[in-house]
């Protein structure tokens, strides 16, 4: 169509110039209003001095239809800002205008409105990705052409034909025969939930799909009061009227906001099974070696340390050196000078489990553990000399020993003769070793002359001497000393010999820090505190123990290491040890009343016996008060005398057979000798039933006493009774 068409008189031309009136949209699903005012005729605009707003297009974007299919517009008075309006079913129904019929520039100048009305609702097809949504753009941004909207379920909502893959922007007004097509630069709208007149200018439209999110809406500007007014007039919480320039905000729903907490639950369980995943797997292998572990090989994975120990011990006897060549022979590892160590190789493949992390790192990663291995090259030079003929003459190397006297050194001469390459085999030694596999080599005959000769031998023979002759001496105090002579010293001498290679020699200190701990042994004393016997008085009657000051001994083991420094530089050593003094003490005993004129000075009530060699009697006290005695006795003999000192009762027997050997050699056996007390080793009161008298030496020693007083003495005395034998 065009603008010509449309004369005075038609009813869209009337609609048109009609004054301000309220659009009310009526569908079966519900009622929606919108307050607009009405635009003016094109003769009053030319007198208000602004253009006259062209003729709405259809499908320009300017008067919408919700989702749901429109069942009538129409355009009705309204005398009552403030009422809300019914639809009238007998309103004149304006006449559509055509498509170009619509001045694009006039659109962002006046407001425009228009009723339209569809008698019967057009069908609807399924929106398309292609719709487009409004938004917030510059000016001139590229319109997109709706996709023709689907026709709507008669029973659904109009939230069910809002939701599409499209989006809820989808254009959905359409006449019967035609889809609307937006005008340009304008993009189409999509369902709405509520119909709409557009009342101010547009903004335009930015090109919106399906995939973009949907923006938060920016804030929104007073209205002007007019159009505030327009908006009161609607008088129904339901109406609503939107602003094109703004984003359109759309509700989620609860259901999108719950993913998180699904997620975040998820998350937990998972890494909970993991989590006691991972604390299984780290406690099974926290004595076990982990997975992708390997020794020369062999996988222990999972094996003990002492399972791994016996597992390098086996492959270790198996390893074996296969010699050809001049000489054929089997060489174990040992003999080839070659030592595995088992336990260290073991301690190794458990370290590298120690931690959390090298066990959680062995899953993805795989570790060879090397064997731990020493070597002997000497070893190996006198196995490889022993594979020698006993027709050839072997090259020997001159060396350095200790002589017989076992303080100077010398030498043993070399000699010139066949060899072998002891080094190839010490090699192919350490081979098999490190694999745990058996290996080969082939050696061959070669006249050598000696790696040492004798010159050399000799220079390392009297540098031995020259630190054997060093003087070394520790002082301690001021008139004691300790020396080592020149055996010990020449101990302290280690000749280490080489295959291919001058000996050396060293001071062992070890062997020097035995001889300084044995002097500082010597050198230390113990305290010894003194006794003193006081009578009731307070008085000292007697000194019975001198007490001595002590020492201790406290830089042993820095005279050793003096001593091999200055050996090692063929030097003598004269230092001292340091002494810390330890003070005796003293002890004040109390003695009975008149016990310090007796023999032995005895406490108050304290029982002792008095033995009395040179007038042969026996004599019990209780502190200086006689008990019993004294009573006659026979001691031993001149040429068994009996001992003479203080001790003490250890040991009783009611009856014993006594035997031992006579001056002459010959042997004695007397049997039941009653009522045996011992107080020194073999020396015991006891009766003589054998005897007439008594009060001579002629014993072997005991003390003979009748057997009425050697039963009082076994009753009365105890273990631990002083006995105080003297003359």
């Amino acid at each position: 169509m065009s603008n010509d068409e449309f004369a005075p008189g038609d009813p869209m031309t009337e609609a048109i110039d009609a004054p301000q009136e309220t659009a009310v949209l009526s569908s079966p699903y519900g009622m929606s209003i919108a307050s607009v005012p009405r635009p003016a005729s094109s003769a009053s605009a030319q007198e208000a001095g602004v253009a006259a707003p062209p003729p709405a297009r259809r499908g320009s974007g300017l008067s919408m239809s919700a989702a749901t299919p429109v069942e009538a517009v129409e355009a009705v008075e309204t005398a009552d800002p403030g009422a809300v309006p019914m639809a009238p079913q007998d309103a004149p129904t304006p006449s559509p205008q055509p498509a170009d019929a619509v001045d694009t520039d006039a659109v962002d100048e006046a407001p425009v409105a228009s009723a339209v009305d569809a008698p019967e609702p057009a069908p609807l097809d399924e929106p398309t990705a292609s719709a487009v949504a409004p938004a917030q753009g510059t000016e001139g941004a590229e319109p997109l052409e709706a996709a023709p909207p689907a026709a709507p379920s008669p029973t659904a909502g109009p939230q069910d034909e809002a939701t599409d893959s499209a989006g809820p922007h989808s254009t959905g007004m359409a006449d019967q025969d035609e889809t609307p097509t937006p005008a340009e630069g304008m993009p189409a709208q999509g369902p709405m939930r509520t119909s709409i007149l557009r009342s101010e200018p547009l903004a335009p439209m930015a090109r919106a799909t399906a995939a973009d999110a949907p923006l938060e809406p920016e804030p929104v500007e007073p209205e002007e009061p007019a159009l505030a007014a327009s908006h009161k007039s609607a008088g129904s919480a339901d109406a609503k009227s939107t602003d094109w320039s703004r984003e359109p905000v759309y509700d989620a729903g609860p259901r999108r906001r719950r993913w998180p907490l699904w997620v975040a639950a998820a998350s937990f369980l998972l890494l909970g099974g993991v989590g006691a995943a991972g604390y299984a797997y780290a406690s099974h292998y926290d004595d076990l070696a982990v997975p992708g572990t390997t020794v020369a090989g062999t996988d222990v994975a999972g094996k003990s340390r002492e399972e791994i120990v016996k597992i390098v011990q086996d492959k270790a006897g198996e390893a074996t050196v296969s010699i050809s060549g001049d000489v054929t022979a089997t060489a174990t590892l040992a003999e080839a000078g070659a030592t595995v160590d088992a336990e260290a190789t073991a301690d190794a493949v458990m370290a590298h489990g120690d931690g959390i992390v090298d066990r959680f790192r062995a899953l993805v990663s795989d570790k060879s553990i090397p064997v731990v291995v020493t070597t002997d090259e000497q070893a190996a030079a006198d196995y490889a000399t022993g594979l020698i003929p006993a027709d050839r003459a072997k090259a020997v190397n001159a060396s350095v020993v200790l002589g017989e006297d076992g303080s100077t050194f010398s030498i043993t001469p070399s000699s010139a003769g066949t060899s072998l390459d002891s080094a190839s085999l010490s090699q192919a030694a350490t081979k098999a070793a490190q694999s745990l596999s058996p290996t080969s080599v082939e050696l061959t005959f070669s006249t050598s002359d000696p790696a040492v000769s004798d010159a050399q031998a000799q220079t390392v023979a009297d540098k031995a001497n020259t630190w054997v002759s060093q003087d070394v001496v520790i002082t301690v105090g001021d008139d004691e000393s300790y020396t080592a002579d020149t055996q010990e010293k020449a101990s302290w001498i280690t000749i280490s010999e080489s295959p291919d290679s001058a000996p050396t020699i060293a001071v062992d200190s070890g062997k020097v820090g035995e001889w300084v701990t044995l002097m500082a042994q010597d050198a230390h004393k113990d305290p010894v505190n003194g006794v003193r016997n006081v009578n009731p008085k307070g008085q000292v009657v007697e000194t019975s123990v001198e007490a001595e000051n002590g020492r201790t001994i406290d830089n042993a083991d820095a005279v050793t290491a003096s001593i091999v420094e200055s050996l090692g530089a063929g030097k003598a050593y004269s230092g001292s040890f340091e002494t810390t003094t330890v003070e005796a003490t003293w002890k004040d005993r109390t003695i009975a009343e008149g016990a310090e004129k007796l023999p032995y000075q005895a406490a108050p009530d304290e029982k002792w016996i008095d033995v009395n060699l040179t007038n042969y009697t026996v004599t019990a006290y209780q502190g200086a008060t006689v008990v019993r005695g004294p009573m006659s006795m026979v001691d031993g003999a001149a040429e068994t005398p009996t001992v003479e000192g203080t001790y003490k009762v250890y040991l009783q027997y009611p009856s014993q057979t006594m035997e031992g050997d006579n001056v002459d050699g010959t042997r004695y056996k007397v049997e039941d000798v009653p009522w045996v007390t011992y107080f020194h080793e073999g020396y015991a009161f006891h009766g003589a039933p054998w005897r007439s008298s008594f009060g001579y030496s002629a014993s072997h020693g005991c003390v003979n006493m009748t057997v009425a007083d050697a039963q009082w003495i076994y009753s009365w005395v105890s273990t631990g009774t002083t006995v105080v034998s003297h003359r």
